[in-house]
């Protein structure tokens, strides 16, 4: 996995409305390359039974699209076994963007080998999350094993280079956290017995 990385200690997680399916799947791109952001970019695997982490981020998207432009990126993730989650990202006060806003979507039929999406094709629209102080953050609670495509938008500053950076945070289900913890008491009664 690139760029493992998050602050350790995850606050618990929150509920997720997901929404009504899609009457259709929206293709978002075809021939997409991997890049700084590009359309499609492939983030990776994540397993929430390892307590997964990642990052995502556009650093040039002022440059790449010029100021005061609206722009929209789309980040494609895979999540297996099941489990629950928090995407979040955030600028700083001078990169500022307008209307930065994270969508989840399920996967309707996406591309991807390596970090190369061929195809992007969302299916339906899990949640939305609009930034309060520079940030958005989703809660994903027992996403099941699949693709995701996560959808960026915004507007550039006006006046300066505009970038954002993303975390990714896959944690176990705390009913799975639960049964470790009485596997692990139930190893040490066993240990403790064989010792007598």
């Amino acid at each position: 996995m690139n760029n493992k990385n998050w602050l350790a200690g995850i606050a618990a997680i929150g509920a997720l409305a997901f929404g009504t399916p899609a009457a259709q799947a929206a293709l978002v791109c075809t021939g997409c390359e991997y890049d700084d952001a590009a359309a499609g970019t492939y983030v990776g695997l994540y397993n929430p039974d390892n307590f997964d982490f990642g990052t995502f981020q556009h650093s040039d998207v002022g440059m790449a699209n010029g100021p005061n432009t609206a722009f929209e990126d789309f980040w494609v993730f895979d999540v297996d076994p099941a489990g629950s989650g928090s995407i979040s990202a955030d600028f700083t006060a001078f990169t500022n963007i307008s209307g930065f806003t994270g969508q989840l979507f399920a996967d309707g039929g996406s591309t991807c080998a390596g970090n190369t999406c061929s195809t992007v094709v969302t299916g339906a629209l899990l949640a939305t999350e609009n930034s309060v102080n520079r940030r958005w953050e989703i809660m994903a609670n027992s996403l099941p094993a699949g693709r995701y495509i996560l959808r960026v938008t915004g507007t550039t500053n006006a006046t300066e280079t505009s970038a954002y950076t993303g975390q990714l945070a896959f944690i176990p289900e705390p009913g799975t956290l639960a049964l470790l913890g009485l596997g692990l008491i139930g190893m040490g009664v066993s240990a403790r017995r064989r010792r007598s």
